[in-house]
């Protein structure tokens, strides 16, 4: 992506997807009758086998319709090669109010199949879908049903009697959380009948995420910790915050993350303890309440939304970065918010529409309808397709990364059921060249409101675009060189976005529509920080990058659009705040061990500047703004895990490293051994007795026996054998095969056997 001035384009990086939802579409020419009639074809084959629920002629026919799919991509249906099977692009939507579940393709939206939910009708259901199996659960009765998508039937079910649990699958493993009894219950995701006993985690419990190697992340806000569990066994708890802080979890890429909405803190999580930190300190001024978290994301990236003040704040947790967005609040109900591609998708429960922002422009795009009606939206995106349905309604949609969107008409009775195959062809696919939306709404808040009946079935997406009324100019004058009463009123520029980099703020903008501006200036800069360029023409790029400031100040930013003719200059509204730094890069550390051990000098790479470095672990914590720290009255024969985590007013990263404080072996040889015809024995632990004697022995007079010693000790006191010398350190030695023998030090060649001193110039102590 470029634009003009060149230089990267701001906004969040579009992913890269494995699908191509405008080349499925086709061109309605030869390609796209070649690829109807292989669908047609396709569909003769599943309606041929549909009625007979034979599975191993299924499966025949799944993989004669794969056969057709893979001829279509190789007579050339343009970037339709790099599909995967229809089945891995679509979803389950839920419709309580039927009591089904309709499966819809991604790339045309079109309903090619559902199933009908026992005893679910006009209950909320919750639909699980990992890629493995679909499991639904009735949130009204505890009700848990296996879909087999391969004959579109309700197979097992296992009834579990409460009301308000939640379903969670992720890396083959599926769990029932009860978070008003405080367990979580691990079940058959293909029997659906629990399996191994219930945990119980305390009451009560924050939404859970499973990530993609099977550990289920359990928020515990009464402790101010989150528990991973896998399988029957749940791991040390993780402390992220205070007891009765408000915890929202997120899978964010399948990194498990933790939102603190009471501290306003997000961390990154891992079996070990937190790895990263970010600070929200708009979140912790507004309070727990209005703040809306997804509890998944595709990608690394976590929108979070506080409706209290609209401040939006897109975390970066691969990068360290923040981009912060200020959202119209105000008469809407709003859910969750949902990254795909460079866009967020904020669904207004109040009027069934999603607001759009493109991060790219720094502008809001118009509303996207949904139902039309108000209704809970839940949005997910899955795939690379983001998906939004109303269970209450007959209508969903799912749109791409470039905005294309089908609606989905989840009642449509012509797709294949468990009792009947599909008998007519199915409605033309209509994708749209280009995004299709409707009007801006008036903004959005923080509660959802109950839902609307359901609306009749609808095929396809019509744009309502709603016309903006503009004065006419006076003829006789040139408005953009001679503005007067009469002219057109000058418009003020997008509310900026304000994203942080490392001692830099760049605020990005829309232009002014309407009359043309000479140029845009910026304001609200810190005392003492430079603006570049000054001033930013009618052509762009609607950018500026702000260097000073102090990193623990957020600062907020207008647009002034200036036109020419003596029209009047117009602000915009200002940014979300901001503020010119990142989350520090992780320290690389680096660990020295001293001659005999008892301690370690940690040094690390600088992650920037203003830092400040916690070093915890080895039994204790510092902090220092330097790069070295020494710790010592450490017990050698052991490893101390520690942990570097440089801060700054963006939040933290930790690198470690451990101490190993095995003592090295040595060589020296035996000295001072008398030919008095008494042997030196070799001891099984620091003691002269006959009892731990080993059974093999050094020969009185040989002085030339190498051994190789490990640490020293204290044990018995003895004296050589002219007495004229004694002592009570002890050598550990390799010998006959085991490490752990022991001769006296005054027949060792180390430096100080004859004073009865240890020797930490040669050999560690054992502890």
């Amino acid at each position: 992506m470029s634009e003009t001035g060149g230089g990267p384009r701001p906004g969040l990086r579009l992913r890269d997807l494995r699908e191509r939802p405008e080349a499925a579409a086709g061109a309605r020419t030869g390609q796209g009758r070649r690829a109807d009639a292989l669908r047609r074809a396709a569909r003769a084959v599943w309606a041929a086998v549909r009625p007979t629920r034979n599975r191993t002629t299924g499966y025949v026919a799944v993989g004669a319709v794969g056969a057709l799919v893979g001829t279509s991509v190789a007579v050339g249906v343009g970037a339709a090669g790099a599909l995967p099977r229809l089945a891995d692009v679509g979803a389950w939507l839920g419709s309580s109010h039927k009591g089904e579940a309709a499966h819809a393709n991604g790339l045309t939206g079109q309903v090619d199949g559902k199933v009908t939910l026992p005893g679910m009708a006009g209950d909320p259901v919750q639909i699980s879908q990992d890629g493995k199996t679909v499991l639904v659960l009735d949130t009204r009765t505890g009700k848990v049903v296996r879909l087999d998508p391969s004959q579109l039937t309700a197979e097992q079910s296992t009834e579990y009697g409460a009301a308000g649990l939640q379903l969670v699958s992720g890396g083959a493993v599926s769990y029932l959380v009860d978070p008003a009894h405080g367990t979580v219950q691990r079940i058959d995701p293909v029997l659906t009948t629990p399996l191994g006993p219930k945990l119980d985690l305390g009451a009560p419990l924050g939404a859970a995420e499973v990530d993609p190697r099977g550990t289920l992340w359990v928020p515990v806000p009464s402790r101010g910790q989150v528990v991973p569990v896998t399988g029957d066994t749940r791991s040390p708890a993780v402390t992220v915050g205070r007891p009765g802080d408000n915890l929202v979890l997120t899978l964010a890429g399948g990194q498990p993350v933790v939102t603190d909405t009471t501290a306003g803190v997000l961390r990154t999580l891992s079996a070990t303890g937190t790895q990263e930190s970010f600070n929200l300190p708009g979140v912790a001024a507004s309070g727990a309440s209005g703040v809306l978290i997804p509890d998944q994301t595709d990608d690394a990236v976590v929108p979070v939304l506080d409706t209290g003040d609209g401040t939006m704040v897109l975390v970066q947790t691969g990068t360290g970065g923040q981009t912060d967005v200020k959202v119209p609040t105000g008469g809407d109900r709003l859910g969750a918010p949902q990254v795909l591609g460079s866009k967020v998708y904020i669904p207004d429960d109040s009027t069934g529409r999603l607001v759009v922002y493109d991060t790219a422009t720094a502008s809001f795009d118009p509303t996207y309808t949904v139902t039309g009606t108000p209704g809970t939206l839940n949005v997910f995106v899955r795939d690379g397709l983001l998906w939004a349905n109303d269970e209450n309604n007959a209508t969903a949609a799912v749109i791409n990364a470039d905005g294309q969107a089908h609606r989905i008409g989840k009642y449509a009775d012509d797709v294949p059921t468990h009792r009947q195959p599909r008998e007519h062809d199915p409605v033309v696919d209509t994708v749209p060249t280009a995004p299709v939306h409707t009007s801006v709404p008036a903004g959005p808040t923080r509660h959802r409101a109950p839902s609307g009946p359901p609306p009749g079935p609808v095929d396809t997406v019509r744009p309502t675009p709603t016309p903006t009324p503009r004065p006419k100019p006076s003829p006789s004058r040139d408005c953009g060189t001679d503005w007067q009463p009469g002219c057109p009123e000058p418009m003020a520029p997008g509310t900026p976005q304000a994203q942080s980099g490392a001692g830099t703020i760049t605020v990005t903008f829309a232009a002014a529509s309407g009359t043309t501006p000479k140029d845009y200036t910026l304001s609200g800069a810190p005392a003492g920080a430079t603006v570049t360029p000054d001033s930013v023409g009618p052509g762009g790029p609607f950018m500026f990058e702000v260097r000073g400031g102090s990193c623990g100040s957020r600062y907020t930013f207008t647009v002034v659009a200036h036109y020419a003719g003596g029209a009047p200059d117009k602000a915009s509204q200002p940014s979300a705040p901001a503020q010119p730094c990142v989350v520090p890069t992780p320290p690389t550390v680096s660990v020295s061990v001293p001659q005999g051990g008892h301690g370690a000098d940690l040094s690390w790479t600088s992650s920037g500047s203003g830092m400040t470095y916690t070093v915890s672990g080895a039994g204790a914590t510092a902090t220092t703004s330097g790069l070295s720290h020494s710790v010592r009255g450490l017990t050698n024969g052991r490893t101390y895990a520690v942990t570097v985590t440089a801060r700054n007013g963006a939040g933290s990263r930790a690198g470690s490293a451990t101490i190993n404080l095995t003592p090295p072996a040595r060589t020296f040889h035996v000295t001072d051994n008398s030919n008095n015809g008494d042997p030196l024995y070799v001891h099984t632990s620091p003691y002269a007795t006959t009892a731990n004697r080993t059974t093999t022995h050094i020969n009185a007079g040989d002085n030339t026996t190498q051994l190789t010693v490990y640490c020293q000790t204290t044990g018995s006191h003895v004296s050589n054998d002219n007495g004229n010398y004694s002592g009570s350190i002890w050598d550990r030695i390799q010998w006959d095969g085991s490490s752990n023998s022991y001769v006296s030090d005054l027949w060792v060649s180390t430096a100080n056997h004859r004073s009865g001193q240890f020797s930490p110039q040669d050999v560690w102590q054992c502890t």
